[in-house]
Order: C-alpha cells, then sequence, then structure tokens
C-alpha cells in the first residue's frame, strides 16, 4: 500500500425531518443573514416548507429567497443572478434543491466575496477571499454537490461544461432529510440515482483509487445499486430514499477523493450540445463501459458484485465481472434509461462529433483502469444508435 490522501471538508446531519432543525444549525455557525437560493421545482416540497417556515418562526436571522429557474445554469446565468446578491451583507448561504441549485449557490458564494466576472472564474481559481459558508440541502439523491467543491456551470459561447472549482468552496453542512425525497418524480429521481451510480462506479475503478476512496465507493454501490432496483415501486419508502441520499453523498465522497472516467467525461458534451440531462447523460454511457472494461480483461468488479442483494458469491472471480456487467445493463433498463441516443434528439450524423470529443476529454478516459480507445469510443457511440 502506498502513500495517499483522503479528505471531507463537509459536516452532515442525516435523519427524517432534520431539515426542520436548519435554525439550529444557523445558530451554530453564527450567521446572522441568510441567503436561501432555491429550485423552482421544490419550492412547494411539503417538507421543505415546514423547514423554511421553522426557519422564518425561530427568528434565528433575516431570511431571504431566491428561486433557481435554470436546470443546468451557465455563467451568462450566473453572473445575472449575482446582481441580487450584491451589498446585502449576508454570511451564509443555504442551497436547497438538485445539483444546479447547490452549484449556484456555491458559485454565489464565491462571486460575492470575490471581484471578477462569473466567467473569470471557470476551471480552477486562485481565489483572493473565501466564500461565504454554504449550507446545502439536497432534493435529489444523485449529484452530490452537497459534499463536494466543485459548482458546474456551462460556457455558452464555447459550449463546454467547466464549473468553479476551488477547495474554499466545500459546502461547511449538509442536511440529508429522507422526508424531503418522497414524491420526486420518476424521471428526476432516475437521473440522478443514475448519477450518483456513475460517480461510485466510476471513482471505485479509477486509476487514483484509494483504499479509503474504495470504501465509500463500494457501501455507495451498495446503498445504490440495491434501492435503485426497488425505487419505482416503493416510492413513499424512506428506507429507500434514505439509502438512495446516502449513497450519493459518500459516492460524491468518493468522486473527490479519486476522480472520474468516461461516462462522466462524455456525459458533457451531451448535455452541453445536446441538453440531455446530466443524469442520464452518464448512464447511456456506464454499462456499455462497464461492458468493454469486462470484455478487455478487468477483474475488480467482482467485489461489487457480491454487493448485490441476491448475488452468486460463489461464482469464479471471472463470472461474477461478466455477471456484474450483466446486472449493470439489466438496472439500466428497469430504469428505462433509453439505450438510443437517438431518444435523445441525436441523429447518426452526430456520430462523428461525439467521437471527436475523446481527444478533448482523453483526461479522464485515460482515468480509466482499461484503455478506451478512439476506436472504442466509436464502437460504443455507434452501438448506441440502433
Amino acid at each position: 500500500m502506498g502513500d495517499f490522501n483522503f479528505f471531507v471538508s463537509t459536516n452532515l446531519k442525516y435523519g427524517a425531518g432534520q431539515s426542520e432543525k436548519i435554525a439550529e444549525h444557523i445558530k451554530d455557525l453564527g450567521c446572522q443573514k441568510v441567503a436561501v437560493i432555491i429550485d423552482k421545482g421544490v419550492v412547494n416540497n411539503t417538507q421543505i416548507k415546514k423547514a423554511l417556515d421553522a426557519l422564518k418562526m425561530s427568528g434565528r436571522a433575516p431570511v431571504d429567497i431566491y428561486v433557481n429557474e435554470s436546470v443546468e445554469p451557465t455563467y451568462d446565468y450566473l453572473e445575472e443572478f449575482r446582481k441580487q446578491f450584491l451589498g446585502k451583507g449576508y454570511d451564509c448561504m443555504l442551497g436547497i434543491g438538485g445539483g444546479s441549485a447547490l452549484d449556484l449557490t456555491k458559485g454565489i458564494a464565491t462571486l460575492v466575496t470575490n471581484e471578477g466576472t462569473a466567467l473569470s472564474f471557470r476551471g480552477f481559481p486562485k481565489l483572493k477571499n473565501r466564500p461565504l459558508p454554504v449550507i446545502a440541502i439536497p432534493t435529489t439523491a444523485g449529484t452530490g454537490s452537497e459534499v463536494t467543491y466543485n459548482a458546474v456551470f456551462t460556457d455558452s459561447k464555447e459550449k463546454k461544461k467547466l464549473g468553479i472549482n476551488s477547495t474554499l468552496n466545500f459546502p461547511v453542512l449538509a442536511i440529508i432529510d429522507p422526508l424531503i425525497y418522497v414524491g420526486t418524480p420518476e424521471k428526476v429521481a432516475v437521473s440522478s440515482g443514475c448519477d450518483a451510480l456513475v460517480h461510485t462506479l466510476e471513482s471505485y475503478v479509477h486509476k487514483n483509487h484509494t483504499p479509503v476512496s474504495r470504501m465509500f465507493s463500494k457501501e455507495a454501490f451498495r446503498l445504490l445499486f440495491n434501492n435503485l432496483r426497488v425505487m419505482l415501486e416503493k416510492p413513499q419508502d424512506l428506507d429507500v430514499w434514505g439509502g438512495l441520499a446516502l449513497g450519493a453523498y459518500l459516492a460524491g465522497i468518493a468522486l473527490i477523493n479519486a476522480g472520474s472516467g468516461p461516462s462522466g467525461a462524455f456525459s458533457y458534451p451531451l448535455g452541453a450540445v445536446y441538453k440531455v440531462p446530466h443524469g442520464y447523460a452518464g448512464a447511456v454511457f456506464i454499462a456499455s463501459i462497464t461492458r468493454t472494461n469486462v470484455e478487455k480483461g478487468y477483474l475488480d468488479y467482482a467485489d461489487l458484485y457480491d454487493l448485490i442483494e441476491g448475488s452468486d458469491k460463489k461464482l469464479p472471480v471471472k463470472e461474477k465481472n461478466r455477471k456484474f456487467s450483466e446486472e449493470i445493463q439489466k438496472l439500466m433498463d428497469k430504469l428505462k434509461v433509453p439505450r438510443n441516443l437517438r431518444d435523445f434528439g441525436l441523429k447518426e450524423e452526430d456520430i462523428e462529433f461525439m467521437v471527436s470529443q475523446h481527444d478533448v476529454l482523453k483526461g479522464a478516459i485515460a482515468q480509466n483502469p482499461i484503455e478506451i480507445t478512439k476506436e472504442d469510443t466509436k464502437k460504443i457511440f455507434s452501438g448506441l444508435f440502433r
């Protein structure tokens, strides 16, 4: 075992009803004036309304609420959105929503304490001033944005997803309340759940994985895979939602300590250019990438196969890997993840553009444990046009 580094910088409060204790948590942070950024899709969420009502009634701190209307915010949207916060004297940001709302919250937390346009902070900027502290309440079990420092934004001109990525931008607190997820629309639940599954699978196989990051990847996989299999049949089950939410959180920790791979990389042009929802954009590739790895001799999926409920742990390692690849495809089919990119509006002539992205994304693709050549990429994309 060689040297390695591992870090987690976000406190976690987990449990049914934890969101209603937000005033206590704000008090613990010593915040005096709070700005709330909330996704428009969850403004009427019963549990979120309870949480915000409890915060207002506490009288703990003045609270201003801003609604995010962007599904995948651009730097232009971030630049315009920031104008509402200037000179208001906020000392804490509360983000409520899916990955986009939480990323937007982290982006605003950075921009209100640092001078410059939103676009000037793209990539991995060196921040002059520390961002405002961010509390994150995720309402989808997927992105892991509540525990990562990345904040993803799209450059409209270049049609690339880049982000504002600084280790100063970790949320100081994540609140996971299973009550929030009950009633999540099916497509939102599938997209976010698959996003988390991609995170944990790619961090698990990533060349930079460590013994500790793999512990998180494996537990995240156990929670995500087994609960995703029953999610559609048990939409009111708090244990299922709690497992998915915690799995997404753990997958986020694994991701920032190891890294992402081909599926995550290929999802970016699909989202930026073709407007495919991020979770689906990664999910459409994960079965193909897994199958390619297995066909080329990768054997480490055996440990993950053993975590699948009902798996045959007595199978030889090679057979476990083959079965694992099949199980991933079965899960994608059960969740109704399209096998055909035509379902997202792409045409066969788009294959050439997507294959050209291999060179652009080669840094992430190269982190896969098995070489994914440009020919492999072409084969994978061609296989998604049937």
